[in-house]
């Protein structure tokens, strides 16, 4: 009877964190496609500016 209740009960949880990682993934997806190319000059800009500072030890030039 506890194998059973057991069984139940990780199928619910694992149904739920896939239905939630369905939706998390659906909503990246969904704010990408909705990005202007203005957008995402600026994502690239500060993912460059990232990559620079990380290449450089985490240290800015200010510093």
């Amino acid at each position: 009877m506890l194998d059973k209740i057991a069984m139940i009960t990780f199928l619910i949880i694992y149904i739920i964190c896939l239905f939630i990682t369905i939706i998390m993934y659906l909503l990246i997806i969904g704010a990408n496609k909705n990005k202007t190319d203005v957008e995402r000059f600026y994502e690239d800009e500060e993912q460059i500016k990232y990559l620079k500072n990380y290449k450089n030890g985490g240290k800015s030039k200010n510093e």
